[in-house]
């Protein structure tokens, strides 16, 4: 009894000191935090501060997308519906971000497509606007912040780079050189018109000089692109979807998913979003999707969803701690340990979390988020004595880098790690 007595002290002891480096830290920079620790085995709480507080996640939305696509899309990305004849094949986007994306291994959609006599595309089951609820009207030049479409191609973005050895400005897809203006600058810079995709290259001396810009698409774009890559006519229609299609699989699903997280890919998120809405409803929409998966959603996390988009560009959306640790344990349940952390980043190794929270062997394995005086984590700590914890540690409205709150979060969740 006299140990047991020991022993719950010493359990209090430490999540009194946690939780007070939380405080201190918040204290510190004058701003919000909400830190909750639960052992995934027993369902314990072991640290609780504001876990039922709201907060912006940024890219912690890409849980829910990605808890989202792995419930209702197949082993293999659905890409487009289609009914073939003799002289065309009639095509309905499924919004499939892998077509030409050179972040993502390519499966046989080009050689198919491009062995059609013609093609006529449909966007009559897309039904989304360009951008995301809330996304912030200027971001439209950013590498971050592509357009959303039914039909993606080439990740909805222009590539810029820089030959090493000629200084030559390799610009992929082709089609748009004619569309740049070169002048020579002190600063790499490249600027978009914001309804056109006319380009402004500013060269200068550069280390690291790919650039990502996004398309603005109109029908125009879309079947100049389509065109000048499938080598083949394409129209582009309003058709209806008809009841009779076959639908097309690319790429298989995890590779998408490794990429979203890992690399925290906006355009993959909004997209696998749309996806999901279109395995529902056969209508591409993000708040078709948002609204049929929170229903699920909200069976098994203790508060409302705030849910906007699917990428975390948002800040709209909102979650509160205890909302992360509910989905992660439930995705931890459906997808296994093994699968699960192959697809998400881990501290000091790979993905975003490369350069942060690094030990020997990795101990976090989780989800960044990311925005203007915003950093969010959440997943999974491995601690010293081989528990799972699953966690989330959110920051909202701190005045100072990301990088001084995250230098300082390494301390305490290295103290989590070692006493537990």
């Amino acid at each position: 009894m006299r140990y047991f007595f020991i022993s719950a002290m010493a359990f209090m002891l430490s999540c009194s000191s946690i939780k007070k480096s939380v405080r201190q830290l918040e204290s510190k920079y004058q701003y919000n935090a909400g830190f909750y620790v639960v052992d995934g085995a027993t369902n314990k709480v072991l640290i609780d501060y504001r876990s039922n507080r709201y907060f912006t996640p940024a890219s912690n939305t890409k849980v829910y997308t990605l808890y989202a696509a792995n419930s209702v899309l197949p082993d293999s990305l659905p890409a487009f519906k289609y009914i073939q004849s003799d002289t065309a094949l009639f095509v309905w986007g499924l919004a499939d971000p892998s077509f030409l994306n050179p972040l993502l291994p390519q499966g046989k959609t080009y050689s198919f497509l491009a062995s059609q006599p013609k093609i006529y595309l449909s966007y009559a089951n897309y039904n989304n606007p360009r951008f995301g609820a809330g996304w912030a009207w200027d971001d439209y030049n950013g590498g971050y912040s592509q357009e959303q479409t039914g039909s993606p191609v080439y990740g909805n973005s222009v590539s810029f780079n820089i030959d090493s050895t000629s200084n030559e400005l390799l610009v992929q897809p082709p089609v748009f050189y004619d569309s740049i203006s070169v002048s020579q600058s002190d600063t790499y810079i490249i600027q978009r018109h914001e309804f056109s995709n006319l380009f402004a290259v500013s060269l200068a001396d550069c280390d690291d000089c790919q650039r990502l810009r996004p398309i603005h698409f109109s029908n125009k774009t879309l079947k100049t692109l389509l065109q000048d890559t499938l080598h083949i006519p394409v129209e582009i229609t309003k058709d209806a979807l008809p009841a009779n299609t076959q639908t097309y699989y690319s790429i298989p699903k995890d590779s998408v998913l490794k990429v979203m997280m890992q690399q925290s890919d906006n355009f993959m998120a909004e997209h696998l979003l749309l996806s999901v809405a279109g395995a529902l409803t056969d209508t591409l929409s993000t708040e078709i999707a948002i609204r049929e998966m929170s229903k699920k959603i909200e069976a098994f996390v203790p508060d409302k969803l705030v849910w906007r988009d699917g990428s975390g560009l948002s800040r709209y959306n909102l979650v509160t701690p205890r909302n992360m640790v509910a989905l992660w344990t439930q995705l931890y349940k459906e997808m296994g340990e093994e699968r699960l952390f192959r697809l998400i980043s881990a501290g000091g190794e790979r993905g975003t979390l490369a350069h942060w929270f690094g030990a020997e062997t990795p101990y976090i394995y989780g989800k960044t988020g990311t925005l203007s005086n915003v950093f969010s984590l959440s997943g999974f700590l491995i601690a010293t004595s081989g528990k799972r914890l699953i966690f989330s540690y959110t920051n909202n409205n701190y005045p100072v880098s990301s990088a001084v709150i995250k230098k300082e979060m390494d301390l305490i969740l290295r103290e989590v790690y070692e006493k537990y």
